[in-house]
């Protein structure tokens, strides 16, 4: 089972070039990395495949990251985008 996820990764001490290298290339997340001040950040889309949970999904690029720098600073924010809460309003169509 697979789920689509958007993730968001925030660093310190990580370079805009590492962090995409990270999430495209060695896990396959689509996204971009831009820099402001001293984060470098990565919004980017994706699946977790086998059950994966987004602590494990976390911990791997985590440790990915650590490899570069041992003192940088990630932090990860997870949505599953496959059963988002919503409104409805207007006239009901069927």
């Amino acid at each position: 089972m697979s789920r689509f996820y958007r993730m968001f990764i925030i660093t310190i001490g990580i370079t805009e070039e590492q962090l995409q290298e990270v999430c495209f290339k060695k896990f396959g997340w689509e996204g971009e990395a831009s820099t402001w001040k001293s984060e470098v950040m990565f919004d980017g889309e994706g699946y977790l495949y086998g059950g994966m949970s987004e602590e494990e999904a976390h911990q791997q690029i985590y440790d990915a990251l650590k490899k570069i720098n041992p003192e940088a600073k990630i932090q990860s924010n997870w949505t599953c985008m496959e059963d988002l809460p919503y409104q409805e309003y207007g006239d009901a169509i069927n």
